[in-house]
């Protein structure tokens, strides 16, 4: 997917940050990646609270990986 269309799975946390997981060639990979996150995080007591899948190129994703308890409001 080097630098081309593709999908991620967008999570929102309790404190407001997000981030990305699990780039995918299209939406219902990321969809299916986005239910087995979800799955994992059920029991604890920290968990996400959104989930999106969002049209992100792999080089977004690369970029973004850096970027610790992002806030930023205009991320996708």
């Amino acid at each position: 997917m080097e630098n081309s269309s593709g999908f991620a799975v967008r999570r929102g946390w309790p404190d407001g940050s997000h981030d990305y997981i699990a780039p995918c060639a299209t939406p219902k990979a990321a969809q299916r990646a986005l239910e087995s996150d979800r799955r994992y995080w059920r029991r604890g007591p920290w968990r996400p609270t959104e989930y999106r899948v969002v049209a992100m190129s792999e080089h977004d994703f690369d970029l973004h990986h850096g970027r610790r308890e992002c806030r930023s409001p205009d991320c996708p």
